[in-house]
């Protein structure tokens, strides 16, 4: 995450939380002092307060499953801080929620036709790993858990990108365009060239690789299907 410029106070928080956004390498917002940033900071830190109310979760309960530190979070809740895409995942699984849920009311979610989308090739909010090598692109996302999350993943040689386990009921759908997809889950592999598919449970650990010498481009749905219990 990244906080909006510090005061004399927050000099030593702050320097956390900038190394911290460095370390993860974020996404495509311009940074924490434009306007689309504060405002996706204030709207995802208000979703949160709401989501976490809903549960009964007190905010080290949050800290504790998302691995985000407990102050990092005060800052996400107070309006004080612009959280990365990436940050914005744990905190979904921390919560059982869809990611788009925490997204409710921002730039992201906005559209100016909901039935009628267009999105062009260079658009789309992206989620990079420290490394560099893997990007995740947004491509639709409602935040409504009936409704499927669609990306675009991009997975540069070499690339090995673990995941964690998402919520409970968390199906993924993935179809590689062009490379060699290795996908791992649990103690399952499946090696996936251009037009294959797979489909799995993705409440549990998982993992992607890059098994080529030349990018992998697939599809990612994430779905989330309802709890049966």
């Amino acid at each position: 995450m990244a906080p909006k410029k510090p005061t004399d106070d927050t000099d030593s928080l702050a320097q956390a939380v900038m190394e911290e956004a460095r370390e993860e390498r974020l996404d495509s917002l311009r940074g924490p002092e434009s306007a689309e940033g504060l405002a996706l900071g204030r709207a995802v830190g208000q979703n949160l307060a709401r989501h976490r109310s809903e549960q009964g979760l007190d905010l080290r309960a949050v800290a504790d499953r998302s691995g985000i530190r407990i102050d990092l979070l005060e800052m996400l809740e107070a309006g004080q801080a612009v959280p990365s895409l990436r940050a914005v995942w744990y905190l979904a699984t921390a919560l059982g929620v869809p990611f788009g849920a925490l997204l409710e009311n921002t730039v992201l979610a906005e559209v100016s036709d909901p039935e009628f989308r267009v999105q062009r090739s260079d658009r789309g909010n992206v989620i990079t790993d420290a490394a560099g090598q893997f990007h995740s692109r947004v491509l639709f996302m409602e935040g409504d858990p009936r409704t499927p999350e669609v990306y675009e993943l991009t997975l540069d040689p070499g690339c090995v990108e673990p995941a964690d386990a998402h919520a409970r009921n968390t199906y993924e759908h993935i179809v590689v365009l062009r490379g060699t997809l290795i996908v791992r889950v649990g103690e399952k592999e499946a090696r996936l060239g251009p037009g294959d598919t797979i489909f799995f449970r993705a409440d549990v650990a998982h993992g992607y690789e890059n098994a080529g010498g030349e990018a992998v481009v697939a599809h990612l749905v994430m779905q989330y299907a309802p709890d049966p219990h």
